[in-house]
């Protein structure tokens, strides 16, 4: 079996080691040839090991500089990743302005799908627009309208993001927004949701317009809301370059009618969207309309406003025959209370006699 020779062998010291473990024998012994040889022998491998700790501090060095500047090429490169992060971010928020915040967020996270595609869903759909937005503008400088308008804009859409609202669109002075896509509570809560966000617009809306009357906006923007709850078809349109992510159907021209329908201050909204709210607010019955795409006459309700504890019924009547009276003396003025009264005492004489 061969072995490998000193030369060969890869520990540095194992060779100087066994060199100097000769040495104390040889210092014993007076053979002067012995000890020249042992000398030599030293002084070689003293150079060896001073030529290789030159060797390795060289390389050393040499790894050192490339470290150095691998670092700084690390440094170089991670501010200009810093850099580009930011450039990504600023670039992001300034497209989340042209899209619903949900389908931003959606995107970015690898969870919407950009194909041209839609669904068919059951929505709360919401219109709003500003009453004789036309001449108002007209009585306005451009500086003076922009700013008022790019308030009531601003209030009203954190408005509608803190309800959980999916913006589609400004029109003009005419705004939409949906509930029910792409996240949704249910079709009874997106309901809710909905005329809650209608009620706190008209709220901050009366407190925008007395800040702008002290201003100097004599006639302060008034609104007209709409709102109905049906299936509509939601998602992405448009062709291969350009998508938008709205909402099309009859449903939708619905609420628009009943916008344009509703009183100036006011929200009418379908049976549709009533039924799910009517223990929250106080409604009056108005007239049903008719639309082109519709199959049925749409009964419509006017909000007032919502209901408290003060404004609950102070009567509720059910019999199996199919007899219910529910009496809310909030919808009732003094004139009519005392009229009802009359007339409910009319009818239980009425009642006893026979």
């Amino acid at each position: 079996m061969s072995t490998k020779s000193d030369d060969t062998l890869f520990d540095l010291y194992d060779r100087e080691k066994r060199l100097l473990a000769e040495g104390p024998d040889l210092l014993k012994s007076n053979d002067e040839k012995e000890l020249r040889a042992f000398a030599e022998r030293l002084f070689e491998r003293f150079a060896k090991v001073v030529r290789e700790n030159e060797d390795l501090t060289r390389h050393s060095d040499r790894q050192e500089q490339r470290l150095v500047k691998l670092n700084q090429n690390l440094k170089t490169q991670t501010r200009e990743l810093d850099q580009r992060k930011t450039e990504l971010e600023n670039l992001s928020h300034q497209l989340s302005k042209y899209l619903p915040p949900q389908i931003h967020q959606a995107l970015f996270e690898g969870k919407h799908d950009t194909q041209i595609a839609t669904q068919r869903k059951k929505l709360t759909v919401f219109f709003s627009d500003i009453k004789n937005f036309t001449q108002t503008s007209e009585s306005l400088q451009p500086e003076a309208l922009t700013e008022y308008l790019n308030e009531y804009f601003s209030e009203m859409t954190q408005i509608a993001l803190n309800h959980g609202a999916t913006i589609d669109k400004y029109m003009g002075d005419a705004m939409m927004v949906f509930f029910g896509d792409p996240d949704t509570r249910g079709i009874r809560e997106d309901a809710r949701a909905c005329v809650e966000m209608a009620l706190s617009m008209l709220e901050r809306l009366r407190a925008l317009q007395k800040r702008w009357r002290s201003i100097g906006f004599e006639n302060p923007f008034e609104i007209r809301i709409g709102i109905n709850t049906g299936y509509c078809n939601v998602g992405n349109f448009g062709s291969e370059q350009r998508l938008s992510y709205t909402i099309i159907g009859g449903e939708v021209n619905l609420a628009q009618r009943l916008e344009a329908n509703a009183d100036v201050g006011g929200i009418l909204m379908s049976y549709e969207t009533f039924v799910h709210v009517e223990d929250l607010v106080i409604a009056e019955k108005r007239g049903a309309i008719r639309m082109k795409g519709i199959a049925r006459d749409v009964q419509t309700y006017a909000i007032s406003g919502r209901k408290t504890e003060s404004s609950s019924s102070i009567f509720n009547f059910d019999h199996p025959s199919g007899v219910s009276i529910d009496i809310d003396p909030a919808v009732l003025d003094a004139e009519g209370r005392v009229a009802l009264a009359d007339k409910l005492a009319e009818l239980a004489s009425q009642l006893r006699e026979l």
